[in-house]
């Protein structure tokens, strides 16, 4: 097994040589889904993540040769989840994204879409964004987005979906917020009703901290990991040689 394109448990993932490498294909890959949706029903709805990864796919999508590729008036931005904290805080997943890449592109703000913080009660915060995902083509009564870009943390938490909290076993809405103790933190994610219903997902995993929890996501079913809660026939992965060195190893369930 070499870097490629794969079907591992039926998921899609392709490995590349470097961090570098594997923005290079997902912004292929976002440029392809951007020009579908746009064809079939004129808009593309996504959902950004936060985490250092991203930051290397929002810089190759800034470039101007990317840049023209995109029918940005037709983009309507959202997030994954977010910290409780002001927009301009250096951990605000909102603000990494208008550095790295909603600055530097001709996307109308209204088309902005920011997860409200610092609600005296965040599941008011939650319930707001809940409020402006009404605006998405719907289906059971839930929002239904073109891609959402996903991470994967050493926990096997997605989003702000962790090991361990209530919001795992949130079925009903599409936004809720969410303690994380381990962080002392609340948070506002979008739930596994949401996650599900996307036409594509595409999770980016770099680094060789990442190593373990990837091969285990495949290879462990008994984990019970957040991400491995998501049962969406879309799902797809972009990982770095160094993400998949367990994977590339074994060699389990692989086929080119």
């Amino acid at each position: 097994m070499q870097t490629g394109e794969y079907q591992l448990n039926n998921q899609r993932i392709v490995i590349t040589a470097d961090v570098a490498a594997l923005a290079e294909a997902a912004a292929a890959r976002f440029l392809n889904c951007a020009r579908e949706a746009i064809r079939d029903h004129g808009a593309f709805y996504l959902a950004l993540s936060g985490g250092s990864t991203p930051r290397h796919l929002h810089q190759i999508l800034a470039q101007p040769e990317n840049q023209q590729q995109i029918e940005w008036n037709k983009l309507h931005i959202y997030f994954g989840d977010e910290r409780n904290v002001p927009i301009e805080h250096p951990d605000s997943n909102y603000r990494m994204a208008m550095e790295t890449l909603l600055s530097k592109v001709p996307l109308p703000a209204s088309q902005i879409h920011a997860i409200p913080t610092g609600c005296d009660q965040m599941q008011d915060c939650a319930s707001r964004y809940a409020e402006q995902l009404t605006r998405l083509p719907q289906q059971n009564g839930m929002p239904c987005f073109d891609l959402i870009l996903l991470g994967v943390g050493g926990d096997g938490h997605t989003a702000s979906l962790f090991p361990h909290t209530e919001i795992l076993e949130e079925h009903q809405r599409s936004v809720a917020s969410v303690f994380v103790p381990k962080l002392d933190s609340w948070r506002v994610s979008l739930t596994y009703p949401v996650l599900n219903l996307a036409k594509t997902i595409m999770v980016l995993v770099s680094g060789d901290s990442k190593a373990d929890v990837l091969y285990e996501v495949f290879n462990e079913p008994s984990r019970n990991y957040p991400i491995q809660r998501i049962h969406n026939d879309h799902l797809e992965w972009y990982a770095d040689t160094p993400a998949a060195t367990r994977l590339i190893e074994s060699d389990v369930g692989i086929s080119g």
